[in-house]
């Protein structure tokens, strides 16, 4: 298969439509996801009444209009949703295209509101250029366009190890993709800049060095939270805290997951720490008890 570049994008995919897209890429499809109940709780229109929207472009608009990043459109009911959170991965479900039609009219179509990039298509799969950039872990889309905001191509998939998303984002072209699929939680999202885009200077390049690029975009987790493996599960890894993480206190208990030199962490549950009466404080390995530290 041919290399995918930022050229062959514009040229072959959307010549078409160049012309009627503006610099910031409002509406862009993101996944279709179940209702986890706790997401998409603000609701700013249904059924298709006077004032409410109509589609899933209009709901984009009016949640943008109302400052938030992410719309929600539920076409069993016309009902639109706003939020500045996003579903976790085990939430997506399929869609029929990767125009935002979902496969279960009761799932929501998502949305990102605002961003500079647009959605190209779904694949099976993707090959990348060695342009310095490594993949990252992720909890949003807009995480990743922001990560993403100096080179030409970001894409987007759900990590099922962790629950999170992957994002690698790539210079100017990818090296090949593979066939084009429904969006779903095994498809690589393929986003793009358009040419309006790359004119503006919203998507150019921060020249950094391949070294500095590398330890960048390393990461497994989300800041904050440390990748740790899981017993008897070599290629599965869960997102924690070691500061504060009862059972895996100052480290992880089962070695940290692409690191083979860390320390090893300890479970405070084992020396008479009780879930919920006790606390792992500041990678400290202490018992706290009714907030004293024996």
């Amino acid at each position: 298969m041919l290399p995918l570049t930022f050229a062959s994008i514009s040229l072959l995919t959307i010549s078409a439509l160049l012309y009627a897209q503006t610099v910031l890429a409002d509406n862009t499809f993101a996944g279709c996801y179940s209702d986890d109940g706790v997401t998409f709780v603000t609701q700013l229109g249904t059924g298709g009444g006077e004032g409410s929207p109509a589609n899933a472009a209009e709901c984009s608009t009016t949640c943008g209009s109302s400052d938030y990043t992410y719309a929600a459109w539920r076409a069993s009911d016309g009902a639109c949703f706003c939020s500045n959170n996003f579903p976790t991965g085990p939430q997506m479900t399929s869609g029929q295209d990767y125009s935002g039609t979902c496969t279960t009219s009761s799932d929501f179509s998502v949305r990102v509101v605002t961003t500079s990039f647009n959605l190209l298509e779904c694949t099976d799969s993707v090959s990348y250029d060695n342009d310095g950039f490594m993949p990252f872990v992720v909890v949003n889309p807009q995480d990743c366009f922001n990560n993403c905001r100096g080179a030409y191509i970001g894409t987007f998939i759900e990590a099922p190890q962790n629950g999170y998303y992957t994002c690698q984002c790539a210079a100017d072209k990818l090296d090949s993709i593979g066939n084009e699929v429904t969006c779903s939680p095994s498809s690589y999202f393929i986003f793009y800049h358009t040419a309006a885009a790359k004119a503006s200077g919203l998507s150019r390049r921060k020249s950094l060095p391949t070294d500095i690029v590398s330890q960048r975009y390393t990461q497994y987790c989300p800041s904050g939270l440390t990748a740790c493996r899981i017993q008897g599960q070599e290629e599965s890894y869960e997102c924690l805290n070691t500061s504060t993480e009862l059972e895996s206190c100052g480290g992880c208990m089962f070695g940290q997951y692409g690191n083979t030199t860390s320390d090893a962490g300890e479970d405070c549950t084992t020396i008479g720490a009780a879930l919920g009466a006790s606390t792992c404080i500041r990678d400290v390995k202490r018992l706290a008890i009714e907030g004293n530290c024996k």
